[in-house]
């Protein structure tokens, strides 16, 4: 008897081949759709593990990548902003040489402190510069502007960290320098007076930054014995600015007259010896009248009494004795010690604090001398100008400084890209043999599958035949 499958069988047969050629066609189809070699992790459980692991790294890259982008960014700006801010020194100096100019008048001088002025506001705006919300020079203070002006005076608020950014899992960089080592960077180097009234640095060393402007005061001339001869002081001393006590010479024989080691002066004839300006060697004056004078010789002493004052309001009398006299500014808190033993004139003493002052403070000294208004001759302001100018170089350094700093870590951020870049492209290419379809491959699989799909198909209706006349034979 000859055996039968049954027709369950046949079906069961016909079903099974049908679903494996369609799940073959199926994969194929969706490979090809997406490129893609694994779908599921059932297809590939270490492909699977090793793409997740190349994924991870990549998103890794990516955002290294991404904070690479935004410190290249910080640091163009920052760089563009101190090349901005050298030029405006460069500049400053410029104008300060000229105004040392002897042939420029009073006009001229005015003209070009109104000129440092608007540098030194455009220095204030680059000093504050921001990349979107964020101040660049602030620090890691990043919200709020780093450098305000309080009472005429440019101060830092910002902090000396620095905020950095991470380009890769060990390496942090900083993407700015702090505003207080570029534009107020101090690197003290003790006080420097002028030299115009003869004050000193006192034994005490002092505190402070910036610059400090010491009012020295004529509060009185004691004439000595000039009553003697019939010589007499004009308006009482009023208007005379000698300090400390002097040697006053009457040389009857040449007709002279001298004060200290200052220059001899020719005693004029009527009516104009009512009012002989006679000077010392720093410039103090004294004004004498010689209209009832004898014509006797006279070797004697007179002295300026006077006070001086750190802040303008408060003064200290003076007994030109002092070596190390304290004087203190509560607006400030800067601490001067002075020596007052060589004081010969009265007038206004700037001291600045070596090394300790910032960029803006600089440049309002440099205006305020240009300006005068301490009548200085020419070569007072002159020496002023000159204590200024070490300041103002000084700063330019720090400013040079701060951008070569700035470009050598933008020169290091792009290597780092250019790194990442690299790495970005070998992970990538390694994640794409571990997870991506061979597209040729598999269209071929496709078709072939639909092939043989067609076939199962065909071969199962005719195996799948139930008349009689089939079912007899």
């Amino acid at each position: 008897m000859a055996l039968r499958t049954s027709t369950a069988t046949n079906y069961t047969r016909v079903l099974m081949g049908l679903r494996y050629n369609q799940s073959i066609l199926l994969n194929a189809q969706e490979q090809t759709a997406t490129g893609r070699r694994i779908l599921r992790p059932s297809d590939d459980p270490v492909g699977t593990a090793r793409s997740l692991s190349l994924t991870r790294r990549l998103a890794g890259v990516g955002r290294h990548m991404g904070a690479a982008q935004t410190a290249q960014g910080l640091l163009e700006q920052g760089a563009g902003a101190l090349q901005g801010a050298s030029s405006l020194l460069s500049e400053a100096r410029a104008l300060m040489l000229q105004g040392m100019n002897g042939t420029l008048s009073q006009k001229d001088r005015d003209s070009l402190a109104g000129e440092l002025d608007v540098l030194r506001a455009e220095m204030l705006d680059i000093a504050n510069s921001k990349a979107g919300d964020r101040y660049i020079f602030g620090g890691t203070a990043t919200d709020d502007a780093p450098w305000v002006e309080v009472d005429g005076r440019v101060v830092y608020e910002g902090n000396d960290d620095e905020l950095r950014v991470q380009i890769n899992d060990e390496v942090l960089i900083g993407v700015g320098v702090a505003g207080s080592s570029i534009f107020g960077r101090s690197e003290y180097t003790g006080a420097e007076f002028s030299g115009l009234t003869g004050l000193g640095a006192g034994t005490t060393a002092n505190e402070g930054s910036g610059f400090e402007q010491l009012v020295l005061r004529h509060d009185a001339t004691d004439g000595g014995a000039i009553g003697s001869v019939g010589i007499a002081l004009v308006d009482g001393g009023a208007n005379d600015t000698l300090l400390g006590s002097n040697a006053l010479v009457v040389d009857a024989a040449a007709g002279t007259v001298r004060l200290g080691d200052g220059p001899a002066v020719q005693i004029p004839p009527a009516p104009d010896f009512a009012d002989v300006t006679v000077t010392n060697e720093l410039g103090g004056e004294i004004h004498l009248d010689f209209s009832g004078w004898s014509g006797a010789g006279l070797t004697d002493s007179v002295a300026g009494q006077g006070s001086i004052s750190i802040d303008g309001a408060t003064f200290t009398p003076l007994t030109f004795g002092e070596a190390d006299l304290e004087l203190k500014n509560p607006a400030t808190g800067n601490v001067v010690h002075v020596d007052t033993t060589e004081v010969k004139r009265a007038g206004t003493e700037l001291v600045s604090f070596g090394g300790a002052t910032n960029v803006f403070d600089t440049l309002a000294g440099i205006a305020a001398d240009l300006r005068n208004g301490d009548d200085l001759s020419q070569p007072e302001m002159v020496e002023r100008l000159n204590l200024r100018l070490g300041e103002l170089d000084r700063n330019a350094s720090n400013v040079g400084v701060g951008l070569s700093t700035l470009g050598s870590r933008s020169a290091r951020v792009e290597a780092a890209q250019d790194r990442l870049r690299g790495v970005d492209v070998q992970l990538n290419g390694l994640l794409s043999d571990t997870r991506d379809t061979d597209l040729a491959e598999s269209v071929t699989t496709m078709v072939r599958a639909e092939q043989t799909l067609q076939i199962a198909q065909a071969t199962g209706v005719r195996l799948l035949q139930t008349s009689l006349l089939n079912f007899l034979r």
